[in-house]
């Protein structure tokens, strides 16, 4: 790398932090002229670069180019001529205007009138699942508005935000004519351009060395369990396939234990007790279980915080509240602004959900005569499929496969698995067909459910690929894959969502985002082990630094899609396709980060110690976008 090149690499590196350090910035500097300034100068230098170079000459290349320019100039017209604000409507009362985020009054382009607002209830509860309005135009027609459902009229686009208690209805309203089409164009180009220039090197032919290694370990030790009195085995077998109704859903009862027996103890058993055992005592025995540590409570400091000198991290009710009845964890919790909130939380839930259990509100056990009861198949397939799973299985055997394929380049022997994967894929196959005929639906409800779907499609590729006799190294890469998409799904299972979501999260949208955006996270933490071994192994450099570089384009363009996912997600739910959010800030800079060897110019891959380096460092951006931005005011915030 020269001199000229050098300069020009720190320039691209050191402007990708500064977008980042933004995040750290009052959000009126996202707002002002110099933030403007700089992404103009940005576009006139991509232009200058597209046809200082002939760009089109390379037409994949020249189509994300192309993207970045119609995306950025999409921000431009958005920031010029849109505008947006809020609608109260109440029922048979005409709007004509409304008052946008500036203060300036905006005429509708035609009166519209609510005619009704209704909220849609989770069946037996009282929690929202979904909010609608039907709102009558001058013109004669009727729009029905409600969450991820946008109403649209002459350009004006209207998004259910919420309601005033008394029969009215709260929208955003979002005028943005020419923006969000220069934005949505540049995400097609982005995804043709990627895809094609994905498929003209998606052959990996160099037989290369790569040497990972994975160490999956977990605390399987089982737990103290005083004596508490339990029902016998078999009475708790026979009340397995007993209906209930949760959250909404009739579902049998060992899918409830199974699931609150996960969310309590972080472990799929109690000691001897089945999740049955354990849920049919807990509500017999109350007064006993309060005094036996069964809680999992991940987070050392905060039982050190809560002055509870415990041996392990498993508290018992009785630990969570002091002699006058007051509850300690209120006692430390800041609002949603300590470090400690989000375990608080947590931990409240799982509270929560035992009193609920205690109360009888967390399931409600169904008649016989009940009019919507499941067949005794599906009841029975149910539990078979609960007790049997297949997730971990699915993982376990994916990632044995990988690493054989993997290791047995060490060797240099070809070998071929195309029976085993096979078989494994259908197995697979089945097992998510047997979710459907369970749930009754295509199971995607769920980021745990999105991530098996995902695995098990992939997985089908794995054997074709196999089968064509591609690579071993691309074969063992996929299945890297498919065992980490099986791990989420695992551990989306030990780890339940036990509430109902907001009915903004009740989007497919929600699981499609997240499931690309943590398989380019998969693609690119590989990465990081083979630079940090190409560092170490100096015999191997080469080798392993083209395989890196391999593996930068899938996941830069994964990364890429989800993030362009996610905007379209906002812009259906929220209005607006991009709001220099942290995460959405950070995921910017990674992709930029990850990009940069990506540009032959500089010539990062005939430098591969500096390359390798730089594959480490900028791995933190992953740890940032992922976990670091939980510390920032982000809507995103998981804490």
């Amino acid at each position: 790398m020269n001199r000229f090149r050098f300069v020009v690499f720190c320039v691209a590196v050191c402007f990708s932090l500064f977008v980042g350090t933004t995040s750290f910035m009052p959000e009126t500097f996202y707002s002002s002229a110099v933030w403007s300034c700089i992404w103009f100068a940005v576009l006139v230098l991509l232009l200058v670069t597209i046809f200082r170079s002939s760009m089109w000459k390379n037409p994949p290349v020249f189509l994300l180019h192309l993207a970045f320019v119609s995306i950025i100039s999409g921000g431009f017209l958005t920031s010029i001529y849109s505008y947006s604000g809020t609608l109260h409507l109440s029922t048979a009362q005409p709007i004509y205007s409304f008052v946008d985020t500036h203060g300036i009054s905006r005429q509708l382009p035609s009166e519209i009138t609510l005619v009704a607002f209704n909220t849609e209830y989770y069946s037996g509860m009282t929690f929202p699942k979904d909010f609608r309005s039907e709102v009558a135009v001058a013109t004669g027609d009727t729009m029905r508005i409600s969450m991820n459902h946008i109403g649209k009229l002459d350009g004006f686009r209207f998004y259910q935000t919420s309601f005033d208690g008394v029969g009215g209805s709260i929208l955003s309203v979002s005028y943005d004519p020419y923006g969000m089409v220069a934005v949505y164009f540049g995400f097609l180009m982005f995804a043709l351009g990627g895809g094609w220039l994905l498929l003209k090197r998606i052959r990996l032919n160099s037989r290369t060395i790569l040497l990972v290694l994975s160490v999956v370990g977990a605390g399987l030790c089982p737990q103290k369990i005083y004596a508490v009195p339990a029902v016998s085995r078999q009475t708790a077998d026979s009340l397995s396939y007993r209906q209930v109704l949760y959250n909404g859903d009739v579902i049998p009862f060992n899918t409830v234990a199974m699931r609150l027996t996960y969310k309590l103890t972080g472990k799929n058993n109690v000691g001897d007790l089945s999740p049955e055992q354990f849920v049919v005592s807990l509500i017999r025995y109350r007064e006993e279980w309060s005094k036996v540590p069964f809680i999992k409570v991940k987070n050392s400091k905060l039982l050190s915080e809560l002055n509870l000198n415990i041996d392990g991290d498993y508290v018992a009710v009785d630990n969570l509240y002091s002699r006058d009845g007051t509850y300690l964890p209120g006692l430390i919790y800041k609002g949603g602004h300590g470090n400690l909130d989000g375990d608080i939380i947590k931990l409240d839930e799982k509270v929560a959900l035992l009193f609920d259990l205690w109360n009888g509100k967390l399931f409600l056990p169904l008649p016989s005569d009940y009019p919507d009861l499941r067949s005794e198949i599906s009841i029975s397939t149910e539990v078979f499929y609960n007790r049997l799973n297949p997730t971990k299985l699915f993982f376990i055997c994916s990632i044995l496969i990988s690493l054989i394929l993997l290791l047995s380049l060490t060797f240099h022997k070809d070998i071929t698995l195309h029976l085993t994967i096979l078989i494994i894929g259908m197995l697979a196959l089945l097992s998510f067909l047997c979710k459907i005929y369970i749930s009754g639906h295509f199971p995607l409800s769920s980021t745990s459910e999105m991530m098996e779907f995902i695995a098990v499609v992939i997985l089908l590729f794995a054997d074709y690929i196999s089968y064509r006799r591609f690579s071993i190294l691309l074969v063992g890469i996929v299945m890297i894959c498919v065992s980490f998409l099986f791990l989420v799904a695992w551990l989306g299972l030990k780890d339940p969502v036990m509430t109902p979501v907001m009915p903004v999260l009740a989007s497919p949208w929600l699981s499609i985002h997240v499931s690309v955006i943590m398989i380019s996270y998969a693609i690119l933490g590989i990465t990081l082990p083979v630079s940090v071994t190409a560092i170490a192994v100096k015999s191997q450099r080469e080798r392993l630094t083209n395989l890196s570089i391999k593996l930068l384009l899938p996941g830069t363009y994964m990364l890429g899609i989800g993030i362009i996912i996610g905007a379209m997600w906002a812009n259906v739910s929220w209005g607006r396709y991009w709001a220099w959010d942290p995460k959405e800030t950070w995921a910017l800079v990674t992709l930029m980060f990850y990009s940069i060897p990506l540009h032959r110019s500089f010539r990062l891959r005939h430098t591969p110690l500096i390359y390798n380096i730089y594959i480490v460092v900028i791995f933190a951006s992953i740890v940032m976008t992922y976990y670091g931005v939980n510390y920032l005011p982000s809507l995103h915030s998981y804490k």
